[in-house]
C-alpha cells in the first residue's frame, strides 16, 4: 500500500465517521464536555482570567446556557432517555438566552487557555458565520457544533501529518487514530484530542530522527515544534512528558555527537521554560490564590502517598486489576457520559487484532531496537500511565464523598488517558526476525495492509451503538 494513501484513508474515514459522531452525539453527552465548552466559550469572549467566589474558581456565564447544560447533563446515565431531532433542531435555530449572568465554578476554570484555543476559535468562527447569516443571539447548541467541528478538524490534520512523516508504524498510528474512542473524543469539545494528536506528532517526529532514512538530525524546526508540544503537556497534562524520554536514547545518529545533541536538548528545555513564564506574564491566572477545600484535600492526599508509598502501590495495582474491563472499554470505545459501551465481542476482537497489526508492522518496518531502548520505552509508557492514576488519586479521588484521603481505590481514571502513548508500546515488540520467514512475511503484509477493514467495522458498530442508545 502506498504510504501516502494511508494518511488519505485516515483523513477520509475520520472525517466521515467523525462528523457522524459529532452530529449523532447529543449535546453535552460526552465526558466533561460541559466544562470544556464553558472554558472555550469564555475564551471566545476574551475572558482569560477566572474569578473566585465562595472559595470556588470560575467565571460569569449566561444563566440560560447553564440551565440548558444542566438539563442535558441530567440525562446522562439513564439508558432509557432518548433524544428528539425536532427538539435539537429547534434549539439549534432559536435564539439563545444571554441576558442574566451567573457565577459558575467548573473543573477546567483554572486550566491553561492553550488547551481550549481550538474550540474557542470554532466559537469565534461561529460568531462570524452568524453575522454573515444575520443570526441574532446564536444558541448554545449552535456554538457547540462549531466548537466540535474545529476540534475534529485540528485532530484529523495533526494525526494525518503524523502518519505522513513517521517512517514506521504508519498503519498502526492510523488505526489508533480512527479507534472509536479516539474519534468520538475528537468529535466532541475536549482537550483530549488535542493532547492525543500532539502526542502522535511528537512520536512521529522522534521516530523520524531515530529510524528515518532521510532525516536523522534534530533540526531547528523540530526543536521548536517538539518544545511547543512539551510545553502544552506541561501546562495541560504533565503526565505525557515522559514521551520525551525517548529522545535521550533513540536518535542514534544524533547521539554520535553527544555535546551538540545535549545543546539541542537544553535549548528545548529553555524554550519550554520560556514559553511557560511568558504565558504566565501575558495570561496570569487572576486572583485565584484562595486555597479551596479541594486543594486542601489534594494536599492531604499527596502527603498520604508520600508517607505510604507501598500502600499506594498496592492501591494502584489493585485498581488496575479490578477494573480491567472498564479500562479496555474506555480505551477502545465508550460513548456518551461513559454510559454507552460497545458489545464485548467487538472489544475482544479489537483487543486481539490491533496488537497483531502493530507487532506485525514493527517487524515489517525492519527496525532494530536495542534492549536498553525497549526498557526506556517501557519506562516512558509506564510513567505516563502511572502518572494518570496518581493525578486522579490526588486531585479527584480525594474530593469524592465515598473515597476521600487515603481511599483504598483510585477513581476517575479512564482508558482514553492511555491513548497518547499506545503507539510507543509496539516498539517494545520490534522483531527483525519475523519478516525473514517468507510465509509469515506474506501473512503479516496482508494483515497490516488490510487494517482499514477491522477499523471500519468497529466504527460502523460504534455508530449503531450511538444510534440505539440516544435516538432509537
Amino acid at each position: 500500500m502506498n504510504t501516502n494513501s494511508i494518511a488519505k484513508k485516515f483523513v477520509y474515514l475520520s472525517l466521515i465517521f467523525g462528523i457522524l459522531f459529532m452530529v449523532l452525539t447529543p449535546p453535552f453527552q460526552a465526558p466533561d464536555e460541559d466544562s470544556h465548552f464553558k472554558k472555550a466559550y469564555v475564551l471566545s469572549k476574551g475572558n482569560l482570567f477566572p474569578d473566585v467566589q465562595d472559595g470556588k474558581v470560575g467565571y460569569m456565564l449566561p444563566k440560560g446556557m447553564l440551565d440548558y447544560i444542566t438539563m442535558q447533563n441530567n440525562k446522562g446515565g439513564n439508558l432509557d432517555e432518548k433524544f428528539n431531532y425536532k427538539d435539537m433542531y429547534l434549539t439549534e435555530r432559536l435564539p439563545g438566552e444571554y441576558g442574566e449572568q451567573k457565577f459558575d465554578g467548573f473543573s477546567t476554570a483554572k486550566t491553561n487557555p492553550v488547551g481550549h484555543i481550538v474550540q474557542a476559535t470554532g466559537i469565534v468562527f461561529g460568531n462570524v458565520v452568524a453575522k454573515i447569516l444575520d443570526i441574532d443571539n446564536p444558541s448554545v447548541l449552535y456554538f457547540l457544533y462549531f466548537a466540535r467541528f474545529f476540534n475534529l478538524l485540528f485532530y484529523v490534520t495533526i494525526v494525518a501529518i503524523s502518519i505522513s512523516i513517521t517512517p514506521i508504524l504508519k498503519r498502526t498510528m492510523a488505526m489508533i487514530g480512527i479507534m472509536p474512542m479516539s474519534l468520538f473524543l475528537a468529535a466532541t469539545v475536549s482537550y483530549d484530542p488535542i493532547l492525543i494528536s500532539l502526542a502522535f506528532l511528537a512520536c512521529a517526529m522522534i521516530f523520524r530522527i531515530s529510524f528515518g532514512e532521510n532525516q536523522k538530525e534534530l533540526t531547528t524546526a523540530y526543536i521548536v515544534i517538539l518544545s511547543v508540544i512539551a510545553y502544552v503537556f506541561v501546562v495541560i497534562k504533565i503526565v505525557y512528558v515522559p514521551i520525551f524520554l525517548l529522545m535521550l536514547f533513540l536518535p542514534k545518529f544524533e547521539l554520535k555527537n553527544k555535546k551538540i545533541y545535549a545543546k539541542k536538548l537544553i535549548s528545548m528545555g529553555i524554550i519550554v521554560i520560556a514559553l511557560y513564564f511568558i504565558t504566565k506574564l501575558i495570561m496570569p491566572s487572576g486572583d485565584t490564590s484562595v486555597i479551596t477545600e479541594d486543594a486542601k484535600l489534594a494536599s492531604q492526599q499527596m502527603q498520604f502517598v508520600i508517607h505510604n508509598p507501598v500502600k499506594y502501590l498496592q492501591i494502584y495495582f489493585n485498581t488496575l486489576s479490578s477494573m480491567k474491563l472498564f479500562f479496555v472499554s474506555t480505551t477502545i470505545g465508550t460513548f456518551g457520559l461513559i454510559d454507552t459501551n460497545l458489545y464485548c465481542v467487538f472489544l475482544g476482537a479489537y483487543l486481539f487484532i490491533m496488537p497483531i497489526i502493530g507487532i506485525a508492522e514493527t517487524s515489517l518496518d525492519n527496525i532494530k531496537v536495542k534492549v536498553i531502548d525497549r526498557i526506556i520505552v517501557l519506562i516512558s509508557v509506564s510513567a505516563a500511565i502511572f502518572g494518570c492514576f496518581l493525578a486522579m488519586y490526588i486531585y479527584w479521588t480525594s474530593i469524592l464523598d465515598n473515597y476521600g484521603v487515603g481511599a483504598g481505590a483510585i477513581t476517575g481514571v479512564q482508558g482514553r488517558y492511555f491513548i497518547p502513548v499506545i503507539p510507543l508500546i509496539f516498539l517494545i515488540f520490534a522483531n527483525t526476525k519475523l519478516q525473514k520467514v517468507e510465509k509469515l512475511n506474506k501473512i503479516m503484509k496482508t494483515v497490516v495492509d488490510n487494517f482499514i477493514l477491522p477499523s471500519s467495522i468497529m466504527l460502523c458498530a460504534s455508530v449503531v451503538a450511538i444510534l440505539l442508545r440516544f435516538w432509537c
